[in-house]
């Protein structure tokens, strides 16, 4: 494979990469390997995470078999017309195989063959490298805070049938996770939403409970205009927690994927939740609080109060199912590019929060067509949105 610290076999480096796109952890590899967890983690940093894609003949060429039908017919003194007959071949790919192999006193197939293997690697220059202006465009987009993913959609939409100023998301990531291609900074990666030196396959995932409140709804209750995405004004919401005790609200409709994330100065109780959710929700207009959608945290324990107060009904997801909720869970992971885990989150004012919302509400969206949420939003309500002031 030719990628990582000496000192790897393949046979190493394949059960690494098995490993890698199963999802294993890097102690797991560390003990199943016998090798150090900073050599480990060296390999996948020199490849950035992304397994090389396997080399393949290309078809047409020599194969071992033939180039040991042209040994065979050496040993035996036959001329390169004859033996090319006997393989099919023109006589002149025969007289080029010989030449460029040492002549027909050193010939040997293995090594001939093994010879053109490597001789066939094409270093490729990737896109960006090669191109300044369109390297410029990418690099500014994501300083801006534009994923891999809608930046090519834009390029793509933005230059129709210039295929000079187009490339695809995955040449983007490949050229800021691996630094051996010296296409940006070695540390472009943290320009990235996920802050990762490295990509990671999506791999285990663990659900897990908050424990138990009283007279909830299931969401098997919800209208199936919410299930369908028919209409606005169907929420999911979640805490995104920082630095214990701080946590904000956040908010998603599921058909805009419009997001409002709301200050909880006071805390993340039941009582505290509901008053800042209620305060915030009950600036919208009747038709965009349909129902509301959250996971079973006991920070929800008020929900009649906000059911109340809004008209608005809570449903419950199922336990341990936090992907009924999936719009926010989604959400909630590009969130943290802001809202890290380890900071203090009710440090964070309202018009802080509203800015963080509309970075996330102001970008293109596949789902959406690659149009933004907030335009999404406009159509159902073309006032700004009234976000509760710091």
């Amino acid at each position: 494979m030719g990628v990582g610290p000496v000192g790897f076999s393949v046979g190493q480096q394949n059960l690494l990469w098995v490993m890698w796109r199963r999802g294993d952890s890097i102690r797991e590899m560390e003990r199943t390997l016998g090798e150090t967890l900073p050599r480990i983690r060296r390999f996948l940093r020199q490849s950035g995470g992304i397994p090389p894609v396997p080399r393949q003949r290309r078809a047409g060429h020599l194969t071992l078999v033939e180039r040991e039908e042209i040994s065979r017919g050496i040993a035996a003194g036959l001329a390169a017309r004859s033996i090319a007959g006997r393989i099919d071949r023109p006589s002149s790919t025969v007289s080029r195989e010989i030449a460029r192999n040492g002549g027909r006193g050193a010939y040997r197939a293995l090594a001939a063959d093994a010879a053109a293997f490597e001789r066939a690697r094409r270093p490729k220059t990737s896109k960006l490298a090669s191109n300044a202006e369109l390297r410029g465009v990418v690099a500014a987009k994501l300083d801006d805070d534009w994923s891999p993913q809608q930046i090519a959609q834009w390029l793509r939409r933005e230059h129709p049938g210039d295929a000079a100023m187009c490339v695809s998301h995955e040449s983007i990531y490949r050229d800021v996770y691996m630094p051996s291609r010296k296409v940006f900074d070695a540390s472009m990666f943290h320009r990235l939403r996920s802050d990762r030196s490295i990509r990671r396959p999506r791999g285990k995932r663990f659900s897990y409970g908050r424990g138990q409140i009283r007279n909830t709804v299931s969401i098997r209750e919800r209208p199936v205009e919410a299930d369908n995405r028919e209409v606005a004004g169907h929420w999911e919401g979640d805490l995104v927690c920082g630095t214990r005790p701080s946590a904000v609200a956040t908010l998603v409709d599921r058909a805009t994927r419009y997001a409002i994330v709301v200050a909880l100065p006071d805390g993340h109780k039941a009582e505290a939740v509901a008053r800042a959710l209620i305060d915030q929700m009950s600036r919208l207009p009747a038709h965009l609080r349909r129902s509301l959608t959250w996971d079973r945290g006991l920070e929800m324990a008020h929900h009649a109060a906000i059911t109340e107060a809004l008209s608005m009904p809570v449903f419950f997801c199922d336990p341990h199912h936090p992907w009924q909720r999936g719009t926010n869970e989604n959400t909630n992971r590009l969130l943290r590019q802001y809202l890290h885990k380890n900071a203090d989150l009710g440090s964070f004012t309202q018009v802080h929060l509203n800015s963080v919302a509309a970075k996330l509400n102001h970008r293109p969206r596949r789902v959406l067509g690659w149009t933004t949420p907030a335009e999404a939003f406009g159509t159902v309500w073309p006032q700004p949105m009234p976000l509760r002031p710091a």
